[in-house]
């Protein structure tokens, strides 16, 4: 396996920092009874620590040339499955998985559908630890009024708890990447949220669509054709006309979600 290449086009840079596999298999805590799922296993650095504690593990990879290699890598293991496919096209129902914990080395190019992935099935989510670009891990853990709070973190905040772990330097790939990383990790909140979700996205993706506009512009003429109406249901919300999207809260978003629907604007 030595004469295999990273492929660039994939986004593969392999983990080979022994503390930071350290760090992350300490953060999934596997356990006997534990089923988990690993996107991306690339060269198995995570997946032949996890094969030994874990009484299921199913690793999706998509790069062909890599499953060979990763099934002689875990053959003593009976608890390990090798899956030669995208990780997104993913049906758990297929694998049998109605309860699971998630794990994922996630190139930059992937990791907005991985999240929207994660929200799809968070019903049968345990927990979920993902190492990302820090860029991205600053935006799904941002707050309302920064720089960093964005359709990203509304949606992975909406239905997760979301706990920043710790960041690895270029150092622990190979290849190095350019950037640093950071572990996060998700956990699913069980509270059912009073809003439909494709309307809230729309009308989220709405606010943000120009992000130095204000809200009261970002909404008109689409989905509010009406400045007026707009102004009137900032004003029944609460909210300022010359607020932006970044300053509003989840909840504020809910609100104003359900306030359109109601209206059979959205």
């Amino acid at each position: 396996m030595t004469a295999y290449r990273a492929k660039k086009r994939l986004g593969q840079s392999f983990l080979t920092s022994a503390a930071v596999i350290s760090k992350i298999v300490d953060l999934v805590d596997p356990k006997t009874d534990q089923k988990l799922v690993e996107i991306g296993p690339g060269r198995g650095a995570l997946t032949l620590e996890l094969a030994q504690r874990v009484d299921r593990l199913l690793a999706v990879e998509f790069d062909r040339d890599l499953v060979g290699y990763l099934g002689k890598l875990v053959r003593e293991y009976d608890s390990v499955e090798i899956v030669n496919a995208d990780f997104l096209t993913l049906i758990p129902d297929e694998y049998n998985l109605t309860e699971f914990s998630l794990i994922g080395n996630i190139p930059y190019n992937i990791t907005t559908p991985v999240i929207d992935w994660c929200v799809k099935y968070r019903t049968r989510l345990n927990h979920v630890i993902l190492m990302i670009q820090k860029e991205l891990a600053d935006r799904i853990g941002g707050k309302p009024g920064s720089k960093n709070w964005a359709p990203l973190s509304i949606f992975t905040q909406l239905y997760f708890d979301v706990a920043r772990r710790f960041e690895v330097p270029p150092s622990a790939f190979h290849p190095r990447p350019k950037v640093y990383s950071a572990v996060i990790e998700l956990s699913p909140r069980r509270e059912t949220v009073a809003v439909d979700h494709a309307r809230l996205e729309r009308l989220v993706r709405a606010s943000f669509r120009h992000r130095r506009k204000l809200l009261l512009n970002n909404l008109v003429p689409e989905p509010i054709p009406d400045p007026a109406i707009s102004k009137e249901i900032l004003g029944i919300l609460g909210l300022p006309e010359k607020c932006r999207a970044e300053e509003l809260t989840i909840e504020q978003f809910l609100e104003l979600t359900n306030e359109l629907s109601a209206r059979n604007i959205l």
